[in-house]
């Protein structure tokens, strides 16, 4: 499988560090398992087909599970899409994915596809919506309101009615 590398990492303020923590006991095994799903990400990335280039942004790898219980072992590369749209997208691609995927020499035997959106992105964080009340009633709307409660019989409309033009000032 070819290895893609972050640019980022290329700098000169970037390398001595990657060098420490690539010999850096417990944290060497960390950081090769993020270099490896940073080079898988770019690849299935770089892999996805022309009509998805709005949607790169909202796919990311999870990672590959291995399972070895049967007899043949499987390597499911597990896909994270930010919304619906982008992982039924990617799933009508995934046999093509997995194609080029293993064309390109990967051990990759399925694709699953899960929606996660991304809960710290900034633009999907909205809150509540807060909605303003309309309060005010025209005078002709207030007029009318006041005709229609002078022409009801005492009832539960009449209280209503009344209830709305007294919140509103008329009475």
């Amino acid at each position: 499988m070819r290895m893609f590398t972050h640019h980022a990492l290329q700098t000169q303020a970037a390398k001595p560090l990657n060098d420490w923590l690539e010999k850096a006991g417990p944290v060497s095994s960390l950081m090769r398992t993020a270099r490896d799903l940073a080079s898988l990400e770019a690849e299935v990335l770089s892999l996805l087909p022309q009509g998805l280039q709005g949607l790169r942004s909202g796919i990311s790898v999870a990672g590959i599970k291995h399972d070895n219980r049967g007899p043949q072992s499987e390597h499911t590369l597990l896909l994270l899409a930010a919304h619906g749209a982008a992982a039924a997208r990617v799933r009508q691609v995934a046999p093509t994915l997995l194609a080029r995927l293993q064309q390109r020499g990967s051990q990759v035997t399925a694709i699953r596809v899960r929606v996660q959106p991304e809960a710290g992105r900034g633009d999907w964080d909205t809150g509540p919506v807060v909605r303003q009340r309309q309060r005010d009633m025209t005078p002709l709307g207030l007029s009318s309101m006041d005709q229609l409660s002078r022409s009801l019989p005492d009832s539960p409309l009449k209280a209503a009615v009344d209830a709305l033009l007294a919140r509103h000032g008329r009475r």
